[in-house]
């Protein structure tokens, strides 16, 4: 569950993890490395008290990216 204040909430969650933004938007996303699973994760924060929602996982930082970019590109995240 999201925190009181609403901060990241996926296992592994903290300063290894970073809000994601292509060319300056900001996608509403963060990228992070989940030590459970050993997958780099890309989520969407809820509100809080709500899970964050995971929304893919990727086995390295660079096809996390290279997805999201691919995704933000073709409009399916805005």
């Amino acid at each position: 569950m999201t925190d009181a204040t609403g901060h990241m909430n996926r296992p592994g969650a903290g300063p290894m993890s970073s809000n994601m933004s292509i060319d300056g938007i900001p996608l509403n996303r963060y990228i992070n490395h989940n030590p459970i699973t050993g997958r780099v994760e890309i989520a969407k924060p809820m509100p809080p008290g709500t899970p964050d929602e995971l929304e893919k996982d990727f086995p390295d930082d660079a096809s996390a990216w290279a997805w999201a970019e691919t995704e933000h590109r073709a409009g399916r995240i805005p």
